[in-house]
């Protein structure tokens, strides 16, 4: 089992991933927007923001719990 200032330090080494970082934006912005300009009733632009977040949000733990993984050959070992 590792120590806890094994793992503190394994925290300190990890960088945000900026091209997650990117996919997530993206996709903050286009509910964002697509929430303000698709329905015919008025929208605020807090409860756009709201969905726009809680899509990000729902998209960023999919794609950290379900990673997209490649197997060659049809077969993939650790």
């Amino acid at each position: 089992m590792k120590e806890l200032s094994e793992l503190k330090q394994e925290i300190k080494q990890k960088k945000i991933n900026k091209e997650n970082l990117l996919k997530y934006i993206v996709m903050f912005s286009v509910v964002t927007v697509s929430t303000l300009i698709i329905p015919t009733c008025g929208v605020l632009k807090s409860q756009a923001v709201a969905v726009g977040l809680l899509a990000a949000s729902a998209f960023a733990i999919i794609d950290m719990v379900y990673p997209n993984n490649v197997y060659i050959n049809e077969f993939h070992h650790k």
